[in-house]
Formats: structure tokens, sequence, C-alpha cells
């Protein structure tokens, strides 16, 4: 296609207009009153253009701010080293001469378009990048920056505007969603947004840091990444993928709990935050083919899902290999947004990425410390009970009663371990899975006398109590629920079921409503607070007529679940660890201590360790159903979690036959002196770092690794079987640690 670049480098709009960019012609569903998104008043520049048509917007303390005559690069100048960070491929190890012309125009567009045909195309998608398209581009002034308007003329017929914008560490970007215009047959489906800022070669020195499970990073040099497929990360994880209504021989999606990427190129860093859209964005890592060798890594904010159209025969979707999609009539609402924190010299690591979005958390969106100074406490689970379904009758099978509940709490008092964080799964009244359903407690397990009987021991020692509930699932045998409106509905507007249709997912304002009920119904409990299964693992979305709801909604729903919990009883447990957990709740739990071993990875990393150690607990693997216990104990040691077993006061074997047959090694007295043994280790060598922050995370040899935390104490983990010596007089012994 031969490109037709219209350019208006001297923009000449109207001075201070507010920012009314909205269409009658694109349909955005009104936000809710609480969005944050901030209008802004462009106003006229007067720019002066290089030899190279670049000119100057934007200068602060650190940064020189440049945009190109045609909207089509973006520049930032870092004074303190004098690097350039560039939309194109400028300064970096690869020559955009090399490639054919298509490459070539991607390679210096800001940005890649993907855009359908909602009534003619079934589902077919065409992606082209800006350079591809004829366009005009419009540019105007705003604070620390400009706002450049795309009006893509053809093939296109979409108008979107980019603000490009100084911070005192970095770039940062948004798109404004009321300034988006579709003014032809086609509708905006996703948006890749400066794709190739953080491009680089096989040849640089460094790496790419992406958050799959605890932080993974592709080393340029590693040659393992060749020719490898795009990587595509959904943050909050996918719900179409959500693990219990996966087949047995499905493989889970990788935990993406930040919306955060990060590179290391030739010891210059950079760390992008997703600030807007998050709950509906990609993080796409593109190696090196045999066609371009250029790696690339950026964000891919979706504007429109896809799912299967059942009213469309496969005939007619020819040009979709056989596939019907549909796609949402109106976009996603909401301002989309990425910020480029450009790090200091010398601090490119991923433990400094790491420590650069902690400030983040902390500083601009206000997430406070949920840990508190003392004893680390033992995360201990104790399983009850479960239905085992029979060909004539179904059986409950019981493995803990709150009264033995008590015994186990009694001798590990006994044995020195006096900060218990217990957690009593399986004691709702239809028993683990029979979901939805909360209160009154199941009588096989001890009722309601039984549960006061474990508070009134709790209360008298440092033990909290907390019951886990399931607001996610929703099972046609439990009940508890509107099988038409309390549950997930598909934009095809089937609803999300299993295969049977007995198994669903509940709707985020339902999830709300239960959640409510539960907490009403235990406050006469004595406990001291509630754990939610799923809710910080995935992020659902609803389009049912009658209870519309987007992931931001549902942000909103989850959260205010957490706040009324922690109000009701002081403690709020969460599986997962996704972002807008943090600052709510006080313990976060399954958190993975690794990557999803994806074959363009080189190592794993504990990103999202260094990150939230000191802002809230964390546990991750039982050590119960680990193959190691003592590697194990090590990676809990290594990464800051607490101790944590998942334990029965019976053997398992009567689970064998349940939905719950994976706790297959779990008798309490089998792992007493375990428990006993690494509570002890733990709170003897590490209480000191508890509430602490880490600085750094590296391995200094060959398995072993130095953690080092804001009060100047430092972990050293040893995983090997022969004894080290570190920082010349400290010997740490065979898989051992020690703290210095």
């Amino acid at each position: 296609m031969k490109k037709k670049i219209l350019a208006f480098g001297l923009a000449m709009v109207m001075a201070l207009a507010a920012v009314g960019c909205g269409s009658a012609t694109t349909q955005v569903p009104e936000l809710e009153a609480n969005d944050q998104d901030v209008t802004k008043t462009t106003k006229s520049v007067n720019l002066t253009y290089d030899s190279e048509d670049m000119a100057e917007v934007a200068e602060n303390d650190s940064f020189v701010l440049s945009v190109k005559k045609d909207g089509s690069e973006i520049r930032v100048l870092d004074k303190t080293t004098n690097k350039v960070w560039s939309s194109v491929g400028h300064g970096k190890d690869f020559n955009i001469e090399d490639v054919n012309g298509t490459w070539q125009k991607k390679l210096q567009s800001p940005f890649e378009l993907f855009y359908t045909d909602l009534k003619n195309g079934y589902g077919a998608i065409i992606n082209l990048s800006l350079l591809e398209m004829e366009y005009k581009a419009t540019i105007a002034g705003i604070d620390n920056g400009v706002r450049v308007t795309y009006e893509m003329q053809n093939p296109a017929g979409i108008t979107i505007a980019m603000d490009y914008y100084l911070l005192d560490d970095g770039l940062k970007v948004d798109v404004p969603a009321d300034c988006i215009k579709e003014e032809g047959q086609y509708s905006i489906t996703s948006l890749k947004v400066l794709p190739y800022f953080l491009a680089a070669s096989d040849k640089s020195d460094g790496y790419y840091f992406y958050p799959d499970g605890s932080g993974a990073i592709m080393e340029f040099k590693d040659s393992s990444h060749y020719t490898e497929a795009e990587l595509a990360l959904t943050t909050y994880g996918d719900i179409m993928h959500y693990k219990n209504m996966l087949d047995v021989l499905d493989i889970t999606d990788p935990e993406i709990m930040l919306p955060v990427f990060g590179a290391d190129i030739d010891n210059s860093g950079v760390l992008a935050i997703i600030e807007k859209g998050e709950e509906a964005a990609r993080i796409k890592i593109t190696p090196t083919t045999a066609v371009i060798g250029v790696n690339a890594i950026y964000c891919d904010f979706t504007y429109r899902r896809s799912f299967t159209d059942e009213r469309i025969s496969n005939s007619d979707a020819a040009t979709t290999g056989g596939v019907s999609l549909t796609y949402d009539q109106d976009m996603i609402p909401g301002d989309r947004s990425i910020s480029f924190r450009l790090l200091e010299k010398g601090k490119s690591t991923y433990s400094d990425m790491a420590v650069k979005y902690r400030e983040y958390l902390e500083n601009e969106l206000g997430v406070e410390t949920k840990v508190e100074k003392g004893s680390i406490p033992l995360s201990l689970d104790l399983f009850m009970g479960i239905k085992e379904d029979g060909l004539l009758y179904d059986e409950f099978k019981v493995v803990t009663t709150f009264e033995q509940s008590v015994e186990i709490l009694q001798q590990l008092e006994e044995n020195g371990v006096d900060n218990v964080d217990l957690q009593i799964k399986g004691w709702t009244n239809k028993g683990y899975f029979m979901d939805p359903v909360a209160f009154p407690v199941n009588s096989a397990v001890g009722g309601k006398n039984g549960l006061k009987q474990l508070t009134d021991y709790a209360n008298d020692k440092n033990v909290d109590v907390s019951l886990e509930v399931n607001f996610m699932d929703a099972k046609s045998a439990a009940g508890g629920f509107n099988e038409r409106d309390d549950v997930i509905y598909l934009g095809n507007k089937t609803i999300y079921a299993n295969y049977n249709e007995t198994e669903f997912l509940l709707s985020p304002t339902a999830s709300l409503r239960l959640a409510r009920k539960a907490i009403n119904d235990g406050k006469n409990s004595n406990i001291s607070g509630l754990s939610y299964y799923s809710l910080g693992q995935y992020l659902p979305y609803n389009y049912y007529t009658n209870d519309s709801v987007t992931q931001e909604q549902a942000v909103a729903d989850y959260r205010q679940i957490f706040r009324e919990t922690k109000d009701a009883f002081g403690k709020v447990t969460v599986q997962g660890g996704n972002s807008y957990v943090l600052g709510v709740a006080d313990k976060v739990t399954d958190i993975p201590s690794s990557d999803s071993g994806n074959q363009i990875t080189t190592k794993g990393v504990p990103f999202y360790q260094i990150a939230v150690h000191g802002l809230v607990e964390m546990s991750g693997l039982a050590g119960n159903l680990s193959s190691d216990i003592k590697q194990e104990s090590l990676k809990w040691a290594e990464y800051g979690y607490m101790p944590y077993f998942e334990l029965t006061h019976d053997g398992s074997e009567p689970l064998m036959y349940t939905e719950y047959s994976n706790l297959f090694s779990s008798t309490y007295t089998d792992w007493l002196d375990d428990a006993i043994s690494i509570y002890t280790e733990f709170n003897k060598k590490l209480a000191s770092v508890w509430d602490a922050k880490i600085v750094k995370h590296e391995e200094i040899q060959d398995d072993v690794f130095a953690v080092t935390y804001d009060n100047g104490k430092t972990v050293y983990v040893n995983y090997t079987d022969d004894e080290v010596s570190v920082e010349d007089d400290i010997v740490i012994d065979p898989t051992s640690f020690e703290v210095k």
C-alpha cells in the first residue's frame, strides 16, 4: 500500500481548547463517577524542527522530549547519560534499512492499530502500523508535552489521540477514550503503544523483564528465544481459562499479577507501568526471527473482546480460517495509560525495577504496609470436610473437626509455636467446593458450637482464625444463587459454564452481595477474618444486560468486599496477589515462586516478592505438598514467605475419590516436627527482616543467593550440598541460610 502522509507540523489549534474529543459516531459507555480520568487542556504550539524534522516540546531537570513533524516518532533524551530513548530504532544494534519495506514502516511507527468490520467482517482482523496508512497528524501542546491526534483516513477511518508528556522520572503516554472516533466501517479492537520503544537486538547486553509468575527475564544473548513465537501475557489472567473450568489435559495460563514490564539494555534500565486500562491489556514479548533481528516488549491495549459466534456458519467465515467471531459492539470504556520510568545510571537490574514499582505503589497509589513488626506467623490451613459423590448416595468425608483443630493448636503451642495464622477450609454448610453457600457452619465438623470452641481458644492465644469462602465459583448442586441473574455472560450472550452447565462463575455484583451476607452471618462468630478464594487470581467481566460489569468495576467490587471484611473482622486474606489486592489485603496466598517455564525465558526472578515484601504477608506452596521440604523452606527464606502447611487431623485417604484428591500427604502428626523446627528457625534468624523491604536480590554463586533489605540485613541462601563462603568471612552450611 502506498503511504500518503498529511502532517501539520506547526499545529495551529484553538488556544486553550478543552479536550472535548467525543464523537457521536463513537459509542463509548458512561464511566463510573469515581473514574480518575483528568481532562487535559490543549494549547497551540509553535515548534522549530531540525534537519531530522524533530522538535523539542518539553524539558525538565532530567529529560528532553522531542516529537517528529509527522507525529511518527517520539524521543526522550536522558540528560544525565545523553542516552536517547526512541519509538524507533535509533541508537540500537540493528539497522532499519536491513529489513523489508513493511517492517521498516512498523519499526518506525509509534503504534500499531488492530480493527475489524463489526457488521460484515466475520471476525477478520486488520492490523496496520501508522506508516502503513494514509493519515493526518495534528500536534497540540499540553502540560509537559504534546498531544498528537492521528486521523487515519485510509483504510481505517479511525482517529486516536496520544498524549506524550514528561514525568520527573520518565515518559508517560495517555490514550484518551473520548478522543477515539470511528467514522468509517471499521472499529478498533486493540492498540499496541510504542511497540519498539524498548527494542533491542540479540547483540545487546541485558534482558527483558516480564511479570510471568514471580517474574521472568529473557536475556538478549540467550539463543533459546530465537525464532520462538510471540509471548502474550494477559494481566490478571484470562477468565476464559479459569482454573476450575479447565479439562484435565489443559495447560494453565501464567499468572500475571502486576501490570509492569521492563528492559535492561546495555546497562540502561526502564520500568514500564500500565497505569490505566491494565484490566484489559496484554504484555507482549516478540523475539528475533530470521526475518527481523529485533526483540520487542510492549503493551497491547484491548478495546473490544472477541467471542465465538455460533450464529454464523463456518462457510460464511472463510476469511477467518473457518472461525467465526463476534466482537463487543461498544468499546471497553476508559482511558489507557502507560508510563516508562527511566532508571538511574547504574540501577538497571530487575531488583531496581521492583524497587521502583514499590515506590510507585507507595507514593503514587498510596499503598500502605499491612505487615506488623514482631514474630513471623506460621501459616496453617486445616482442611475439614468435603462430599464424595456415590452411585446410590453421597457421603460427607470429615478429616478434621473444630475440636481436633484446637488439639493441633495446643500441640503447636506446647512446642513454642506462639504465633499462628489459621485458615479453615471445608467448614461451610455443604462442605468444600459446594459454593457459593457459606454459613451456617457444617454440623459434621462441629457446627456453631465447635467453631466457638476454636475461636475461644484462639482469642486467648496469638492465633488468627480465618474462614475460607468462595464467591467466584457456583455449583447448581449447592444452590444459593440464581443461575440466570448471578452468573457471568460472555460477549456472545451465552452463559459461561462447564460442558453440562452445572458449574458457573459468579458475576462480581453477585460476589459482593454474597460476601456481604457472609460478613453479616459471621459477625457473631468471633473469627479474625475471611479468606477469599481466587478473587486475587482472576478478574471477570459480565455482559449480562441486567448486570453489565467491566473489569474495572470488578476491581471496585472486590476491593469493596475486602474493605467491608476488614471493617467487620480486622483481617482479610486473598488467594492470589493481583495488584488490586495490595493495600487492602493483609495476606495473600498461593503466590507463585517461579515463572511458567516459557521457551523464551532465560530464568525466573522474584520481582513480585521484591516489590511487595513488607507491604503484605505472603505464602506460597504448602510445605507438605512440596517434593522436598528442605528446598521449599529455603525458597520461603529467600522470597520472604511465611512458613506454610495445609494439614488434616486424620489421614487424607478419605479424600482420594473427592474433588480434593490433591491433598496427598497431610496428617498433622507427620508434619508437626517440620512445622515446629522451620517456625523456630525462621523466627530466630528472619524476624529482623519480616517487616523490612527488599532492595536487592542476586545470585552471587551458582545456586547461592543474597537478599538485601532496607534495614541493612542480608539473607544468604545456599541451595547446594556444599558449604560455601561469601563476603570473605561468612560461611553458609549446605542447604541452609544465614542472616548478617
